[in-house]
């Protein structure tokens, strides 16, 4: 059910992503939905917000020993294939979840928790490669926040292009340090 709720987010937002829908997309009995959220719909958002946010470090993680740039643009890759497969309507749900949740202080936290982590994740490569705390610390925040804004105009624009010049203009700098 979590990452049906993630899916859904992803395309629909948190607006359109209701316990009902969740329900028909994972194909989990009604009467399951309060057992597992208790907290209700904030709390299956935030679980869904993390599941996706774990699953996105997980992928940025295993491209460590290629360093950040590799990190970055393997987590292009998967958001791209993932653009194009969906006709451009599933996005990120983390960023959706910033962009409407963050009136909600548990879905504002959920959602900078996972932010906090692929920073974490960007500064720890880069420390690797040489770089001064500070530094790496602003070209993380960058390259997220580029990454995140590049996911919103993929969906409007209807192409990968956004994505393709993050990685490429980007990549070379989170290389060179």
């Amino acid at each position: 059910m979590v990452a049906s709720a993630a899916e859904l987010v992803r395309r629909n937002g948190i607006a359109g992503t209701g316990f009902r829908d969740v329900v028909e997309h994972s194909g989990t009995p009604r009467g399951s939905i309060s057992h597992h959220f208790p907290g209700g719909k904030r709390q299956m958002v935030s679980e869904a917000v993390r599941l996706s946010g774990a699953h996105a470090a997980t992928i940025m993680s295993h491209a460590e020993q290629d360093g950040p740039a590799a990190a970055l643009a393997e987590i292009c890759n998967v958001f791209r294939r993932s653009l194009v497969a969906t006709d451009y309507a599933a996005g990120c749900p983390v960023g959706a979840v910033a962009q409407e949740g963050w009136r909600e202080p548990e879905l504002r936290e959920a959602a900078s928790e996972v932010f906090d982590e692929w920073r974490r994740i960007l500064r720890g490569l880069m420390r690797e490669r040489g770089w001064s705390e500070e530094r790496a610390e602003d070209m993380a925040d960058l390259a997220v926040c580029a990454f995140e804004g590049a996911l919103l105009m993929c969906r409007i624009d209807r192409s990968t292009a956004p994505l393709d010049h993050v990685e490429h203009l980007l990549g070379p700098m989170l290389e060179a340090g």
